[in-house]
């Protein structure tokens, strides 16, 4: 599967309407996780995540949080959606160690379904697919992908914290009617690593890091 961006994809209004209610003073309710993901067990990172819509619940409370709700429709109103399984907003805490801090590969779920995420911060931290690609987070960029394939996110060194919003559902891309109306209509399509080009990089950081051992 390609990876799909869209930049600038809300409205100025509806973009600074949702990042002020995730951003300090918003009055959000975030909720503190343990852990980053469940493969996350070689350290201590701690998140905040706040589930707005969780299809497995009870049919009577899979929407949450109601009241914070409407912000983020702006987003889905304007996707290809036939149905949902979840919509979370994650909160990643700056990286302690003065650099970029990759967290634990994961997979959302293991059944066949749709990914988006949206950005809400420029910032130094990407999110890292299984093949080594790394999307870049800007605000206001949304990216298409397949949620079922590994992938991590990660902590930023200069910004205070960073935030997604993460969506699988069934369905697939914008709606075409919406497209007419955006700042940039047409997404960027990014190919994913091969395995080799993957290999290549990797043996490419270890020469470099024999060479600066040797150098000592």
């Amino acid at each position: 599967m390609t990876y799909v961006i869209y930049d600038n994809f809300l409205p100025v209004n509806e973009f600074g309407e949702l990042a002020n209610m995730l951003g300090p003073n918003g009055n959000f309710p975030w909720f503190l996780s343990g852990r980053i993901n469940n493969n996350d067990t070689k350290n201590d990172d701690m998140y905040f995540a706040t589930l707005m819509f969780h299809a497995p619940d009870r049919f009577d409370v899979q929407w949450k949080n109601v009241q914070y709700l409407e912000p983020f429709l702006y987003l889905t109103s304007k996707m290809n959606i036939w149905g949902l399984h979840r919509i979370k907003a994650n909160m990643y805490f700056k990286s302690q160690s003065g650099k970029v801090e990759q967290h634990a590969m994961h997979q959302d779920a293991v059944f066949p379904h749709s990914g988006a995420l949206f950005y809400l911060q420029d910032c130094d931290a990407p999110t890292i697919m299984e093949c080594g690609t790394e999307i870049e987070s800007k605000a206001n960029r949304l990216l298409f992908f397949d949620p079922t394939k590994p992938h991590a996110s990660s902590s930023p060194t200069n910004v205070p914290y960073r935030v997604t919003i993460n969506i699988n559902y069934w369905g697939h891309d914008v709606h075409e009617g919406y497209k007419r109306n955006m700042i940039n209509p047409i997404p960027k399509i990014i190919q994913p690593k091969s395995i080799s080009q993957k290999t290549n990089k990797l043996g490419k950081m270890a020469q470099r890091e024999t060479t600066i051992i040797s150098s000592d």
